[in-house]
């Protein structure tokens, strides 16, 4: 059975799918692989600053310690992904325009068992991630950057990438390490005593971990474990803007997955319809109908 406007429902979808990709495989090209950090400004915020003011303040390093460059070389794997991910799913929608402009029967069959093959995944994703938050996937995210923090965290001044990043999230979202202050009592590198202003403080807790950053060299913020960021841990933050956002996640899934079922059925009636090479029929007609004769039955 026909569907009305099936052609400019699967090509008009799909053309906006293609544009908000190409955003997105842009940006991300622009500043992986560009180097180019102006799309970065609405995210980064003060945070680069913040950090570097409160180095400055507390005299453990000079001005301008941290840069754009260390946020970009923290995201690059994350960006990177993302043109990857992007860029394959640019090809599907462009697919999914030329099987629909084109009439091309094997391009649209193609199109539909991607689709379906996206969507047997994102079920299979949904139920794990949402069904059982404590499951094998979530619990090995949480214990790989358990890891990072153990073995690679430094401190308020650091001289790798997973300082920074650490650093930089847990200011941005006011956090401490996964799941709290407890994932620094076993690090490796972290120096839990330093000197500041000629004073040495015993860290109970890193320095960005503070309710509020340092202003000058007085570290006694440090010194206690009842701070609201020092008990709040870094996963349960991110998640909370991402997917944990229940009310945007049900809406933002439960559009994508309906507009997904509508192209597959769309896009199985236009694949019946369209045969690569297909001749319409020619209607012939009667001869005595054609020279006006009566026509016997």
């Amino acid at each position: 059975m026909a569907i009305p406007y099936a052609r400019v429902f699967v090509v008009f979808v799909n053309s906006v799918y293609a544009t908000l990709l190409l955003i997105l495989v842009g940006v991300s090209l622009t500043v992986s692989f560009l180097k180019i950090s102006d799309p970065l400004t609405v995210y980064k915020g003060s945070v680069i600053t913040d950090i570097n003011n409160a180095i400055t303040a507390t005299g453990l390093g000079p001005e301008d310690y941290y840069g754009d460059g260390d946020l970009m070389l923290f995201l690059s794997g994350f960006l990177l992904v993302v043109f990857v991910a992007g860029l394959l799913v640019l090809v599907v929608a462009l697919a999914g325009c030329c099987g629909g402009c084109c009439r091309n029967s094997a391009i649209t069959k193609l199109y539909a068992a991607i689709l379906i093959t996206f969507l047997i995944v994102e079920f299979i994703l949904v139920i794990v991630i949402y069904g059982f938050s404590d499951s094998m996937m979530m619990g090995s995210i949480k214990k790989t950057l358990t890891s990072v923090v153990v073995s690679e965290y430094q401190g308020l001044v650091g001289n790798n990438t997973e300082t920074f990043g650490w650093n930089f999230i847990m200011t941005k979202y006011q956090c401490c390490g996964v799941y709290g202050y407890s994932d620094f009592t076993a690090t490796e590198v972290w120096k839990s005593s330093l000197v500041a202003g000629g004073t040495t403080y015993n860290l109970k807790i890193p320095i960005v971990c503070c309710d509020e950053l340092p202003s000058s060299t007085d570290l006694n913020c440090t010194g206690t474990k009842t701070g609201t960021n020092a008990n709040k841990g870094c996963f349960e933050e991110l998640w909370k803007v991402s997917a944990g956002n229940l009310p945007i996640a049900v809406l933002a899934l439960g559009l994508g997955l309906f507009l997904q079922v509508l192209l597959i059925v769309a896009a199985c009636d236009l694949s019946a319809k369209d045969k690569k090479g297909k001749v319409e029929p020619v209607v012939e007609v009667d001869q005595t109908m054609k020279r006006g004769l009566p026509f016997k039955h």
